[in-house]
């Protein structure tokens, strides 16, 4: 929303572009939750202070709205959102739940997340929907494939489209993974085997 990885290599090839980066607030924007898990539950608590409206949408959990978030159908969710992001598992069920139907019923031209499993969000679609201006923009710490040097000649082209959007920002799978994560992980492994 504020183009910082677009800004970030104009000012790396010496460029200093400030008006055409104007940046977008996320006061009083909506945001998306599908998938009210530990991770999307937490991803709300960290939002109660920007002054967002979340709508948060998980298909086996109720009764969670509060003062901060509002339950809200998929439906809801993909008409009103401004920003949406997925924290689902991977499942059958789960598999390309964004596809180009979830993208066609997008009315905000959101900006969408996936830190949960590249698998969620159907990578054509979502060059699809960047393409025909559906969605803003793109934030993607997993992908379909993420054995960079496996790619397919399509999969390869589909990445390259996607590291040239201005809009688009890939991480490798780091959102979560902190250092602290990390020894967080270890204690419960060592908890669970009793030592």
């Amino acid at each position: 929303m504020h183009k910082i990885g677009s800004s970030a290599d104009e000012i790396k090839k010496g460029k200093w572009i400030r008006d055409e980066n104007r940046g977008i607030e996320l006061n009083g924007k909506t945001v998306g939750i599908i998938g009210f898990g530990n991770t999307g539950s937490c991803f709300a608590g960290l939002l109660s202070s920007f002054n967002v409206t979340v709508l948060a949408y998980d298909k086996y959990q109720f009764g969670f709205s509060d003062q901060h978030i509002k339950e809200a159908s998929q439906e809801q969710l993909c008409r009103y959102a401004d920003i949406i992001s997925f924290h689902v598992p991977l499942t059958t069920e789960t598999r390309y739940m964004a596809d180009d139907s979830f993208f066609k019923s997008l009315h905000q031209k959101p900006f969408i997340i996936n830190t949960s499993r590249g698998g969620i969000i159907k990578t054509t679609a979502l060059i699809s929907a960047l393409k025909q201006g559906m969605i803003s923009g793109a934030a993607l710490d997993v992908l379909e494939n993420e054995k960079i040097s496996t790619l397919t000649a399509a999969e390869k082209d589909n990445m390259d489209f996607l590291l040239q959007h201005s809009n688009v920002l890939i991480t490798p799978h780091i959102a979560g993974y902190s250092n602290e994560a990390f020894y967080k992980m270890s204690k419960v492994i060592i908890e669970k085997l009793g030592i």
